[in-house]
């Protein structure tokens, strides 16, 4: 039977909002696969045989509120660039773009402890997560409920009320087959299409629409290595093989758990295949 940690509305502040070079807005899913990787490395410091184990995440939003300022149809982004040199100026890093949110996580998680050791994980998770953690390069403020769920229908309404995050990517497949290339895929699958009906006395209705419906939104799934694996000069960890890689990015898509048929639907997992290392559901389209 599966088991499920609840870490129910997180609240996060100056959270990273450019998660790849050409798209911003809610925080790569890898982000969130790297939490779950951490508290289990937290909770596993001996690295016994029957380790508690993070297989998965679902990820579900409450609220989303990206640092910008908008005039108009003129938006601009609130950068940083942290911390200040020593003459107090803008250091030349690149700029950060930052956002609040509210989000829940549902981890899938297996070999749990027993006994007296389980009842008290939640409190243990719970002040590790608001002690050392952090989500997204964002501060973890507050947490309100951490738990263990083993019924599947009340682990999808636990997550209620919110939107998941659900991928997307056979909107993708499906424009490539038709002739597009990637980007023209993704954009196309985006945009406002506006049209006008002729009306009588010269006058015209203005309809706006999309490609498909729903809640359709770009998002960052995981890396494309783009050198061989090999050590590299004044690299942090001097035994580990390095590699440059860039970011692979999707459509995703925001769905009320209520719609989903099961916890499975919405889990992220990580899956690698050659030079591609993805956070992927298996409710998406298996080609890569």
């Amino acid at each position: 039977m599966s088991h499920y940690l609840l870490l129910k509305r997180l609240r996060v502040q100056n959270a990273n909002a450019l998660s790849s070079a050409f798209t911003f807005g809610f925080p790569a899913v890898t982000a969130f696969m790297g939490l779950a990787h951490k508290l289990q490395r937290e909770l596993n410091p001996d690295h016994s045989v029957h380790e508690f184990q993070c297989l998965g995440v679902g990820i579900a939003s409450h609220s989303f509120m990206m640092q910008d300022h908008q005039e108009g149809y003129n938006r601009s982004l609130k950068l940083t660039a942290n911390p200040l040199d020593k003459d107090g100026n803008r250091p030349s890093f690149v700029e950060e773009g930052r956002c609040n949110l509210t989000v829940s996580l549902l981890l899938e998680v297996e070999n749990l402890p027993t006994g007296r050791e389980y009842n008290e994980l939640p409190a243990r998770i719970k002040q590790l997560l608001l002690s050392r953690f952090k989500l997204a390069g964002g501060d973890i403020l507050d947490v309100k409920v951490v738990d263990f769920i083993e019924d599947e229908d009340k682990a999808l309404r636990s997550l209620m009320p919110s939107y998941v995050l659900m991928e997307r990517r056979d909107l993708m497949l499906e424009a490539m087959q038709n002739g597009q290339d990637a980007l023209d895929a993704l954009h196309g699958a985006l945009q406002l299409n506006h049209t006008c009906t002729e009306l009588d006395d010269d006058k015209g209705q203005w309809q706006t629409n999309r490609t498909h419906k729903g809640w359709i939104v770009p998002i960052a799934t995981g890396f494309h290595a783009l050198t061989p694996a090999a050590l590299a000069e004044n690299q942090r960890d001097s035994s580990t093989p390095h590699r440059f890689a860039e970011s692979v990015v999707t459509l995703g898509e925001f769905k009320m758990p209520i719609r989903c048929e099961s916890v499975n639907e919405i889990i992220w997992r990580y899956q690698q295949d050659g030079d591609l290392y993805l956070c992927t559901q298996q409710a998406a389209e298996p080609s890569i």
